[in-house]
């Protein structure tokens, strides 16, 4: 099996037992000797090591790490220790990579790297190749709001058959804390349940596990700081090549020097991930804040419509000033394959993310979708 090398690189000496774990077996030193940061390297097959290092990286126990076919010469090992938290591997040989491990792919076309980011998820069963679908969950029937609720918080697979005015007229009762307005992901689940705003007949509702959505968590998480009321967040999905574009009121003026900027990122997202749509999101922050965003993050429409719920196809994490407003925007898929594409509507952040693989599509994100609405599971 071919060798390749990989290095990690780490502020401080790794432990002895990380050592030992990543097989790292040689220093390596960068231009002139620099002590800072500390690289090691490992000759190890990469296909043994890749879940221990995909897990040290997410953990923070390696501060960046590359895989290369050669050691690059001195004057081209910066980067080694570019991408912290990520993987930088040379694009000849990206397709080694397991996609149960990695995701948010991003390019660095002047010396042909790709950079990953660790996935943090367990390993998804029948995992074939990065356009591979995860196999739904065996979802159970229950009978009762209150099952259905405890299932919300107890993260099982779960389907209910209820009148539809009845689960839009009690959303609270129906979905707690993913009823609320500054955060949601109740509107996700109806929609993505095939549930629509006419709707005046009985309709199978199912629990997010059974849709393939899982829960984020952190505190430092975008929806998390958002629900405590720690940041004031605005967003809005769209199609057009500038974000700030066609904005539903109340909407924020943006200067041409800001849409440019804004339009300049969304269009380079766009082409590292190659998905279509985009959210522009606004965020003011009571205090000095580390906002995360979760690649796979969902964002939902304010209201149930006919209108796409978005993903988010590549994560970030950003620093925000107290007391004032900054602008982000990042590349989306779309969930519903049957909606209409997003044009300026506001969403908002939901707590909910869709494990998304490495080469992730639009068409592969809807069928991914739509094999778990296939899924109608066992008896309680």
């Amino acid at each position: 099996m071919t060798r390749y090398v990989i290095v990690c690189a780490f502020d401080e000496p790794p432990p002895d037992a990380l050592a030992e774990e990543l097989e790292l077996t040689d220093r390596l030193r960068l231009v002139r000797g620099e002590e800072r940061p500390d690289l090691w390297i490992s000759w190890a097959s990469f296909h043994e090591l890749e879940p221990r290092l995909a897990a040290a990286l997410a953990e923070g126990k390696v501060g960046s790490a590359a895989m290369l076919p050669t050691l690059p010469p001195p004057e081209q090992r910066w980067i080694l220790t570019e991408w912290r938290g990520q993987l930088a591997v040379h694009g000849s040989i990206a397709n080694q990579l397991d996609p149960r491990f990695w995701a948010g792919p991003s390019r660095y076309d002047l010396i042909d790297l790709r950079v990953f980011m660790p996935s943090g998820e367990e390993p998804l069963q029948s995992m074939a190749g990065p356009t591979a679908r995860p196999r739904p969950p065996r979802a159970t029937w229950v009978e009762t709001v209150a099952e259905y609720r405890g299932a919300l918080d107890a993260n099982k697979a779960v389907l209910i058959t209820a009148p539809a005015q009845q689960i839009l007229t009690r959303m609270r009762n129906w979905f707690g804390d993913l009823a609320d307005e500054r955060v949601g992901g109740a509107v996700a689940v109806l929609s993505m349940s095939g549930i629509k705003p006419s709707a005046q007949t009985q309709v199978v509702l199912r629990s997010p596990a059974a849709l393939g959505l899982r829960r984020a968590s952190g505190a430092s998480t975008l929806p998390a700081l958002s629900q405590a009321g720690e940041i004031e967040t605005q967003a809005w999905g769209t199609s057009s090549e500038d974000p700030t574009r066609g904005l539903a009121r109340p909407r924020p003026g943006y200067d041409k020097t800001t849409s440019r900027f804004l339009t300049a990122d969304l269009a380079a997202f766009k082409a590292s991930t190659g998905a279509p749509y985009g959210v522009l999101i606004r965020l003011r922050a009571r205090a000095d804040t580390e906002v995360r965003v979760k690649h796979g993050l969902v964002f939902e429409q304010q209201t149930l419509s006919r209108a796409q719920n978005l993903v988010i196809a590549s994560g970030t994490t950003v620093s925000l000033p107290g007391g004032q407003p900054a602008s982000l925007v990042l590349p989306a898929w779309c969930l519903n394959r049957r909606l209409a594409p997003p044009s300026g509507e506001p969403v908002r952040p939901t707590p909910l993310y869709m494990p998304l693989t490495v080469g992730m599509t639009q068409g592969t994100l809807w069928r991914i979708a739509e094999r778990f609405l296939d899924n109608f599971g066992g008896p309680g």
